[in-house]
């Protein structure tokens, strides 16, 4: 059992985010009294959004698919609950492979540059040699 505060440093999120679920219906601790009482199985559920929320899932998406979870019927929305982590994991594919080819060309601006830099770093030598050359050394 967690207070919220304990939660949110194991979690690393701000009590905030973690009313704001509660609010959102994503999580709905035990109360006592005014303290929000978290249970082992609602941190796992808060980890698990966290985690969706990482890959760039849209909390409108995350709430669906919570919900959906959650219900006592929850196995009767496999389907859908497929869905919806298939359409999101080809949304990430695709951001991945847009982050690829961004990686791609900043590795051949900067082979390029250190080419430069090395081809520079070669002529400073080479003219250090050619002056010491003309002055007798």
């Amino acid at each position: 059992m967690y207070r919220i505060g304990e939660l949110s440093k194991l979690l690393g999120v701000s009590e905030h985010t973690l009313r704001y679920y509660e609010k959102e219906g994503l999580v709905v601790p035990l109360r006592k009294g005014k303290n929000r009482i978290y249970s082992d199985e609602d941190k796992e559920w808060l980890e698990f959004i966290l985690h969706m929320k990482n890959t760039g899932m849209a909390l409108v998406d995350i709430k669906e698919y919570t919900l959906m979870r959650k219900d006592e019927n929850g196995d009767k929305h496999a389907q859908e609950l497929m869905e919806i982590l298939v359409k999101h994991r080809d949304e990430v594919a695709a951001q991945l492979k847009i982050y690829q080819e961004n990686l791609e060309l900043m590795d051949n601006k900067i082979s390029k540059y250190q080419k430069l830099l090395n081809e520079h770093q070669n002529k400073d030598l080479f003219d250090t040699f050619v002056d010491q050359k003309k002055k007798g050394n």
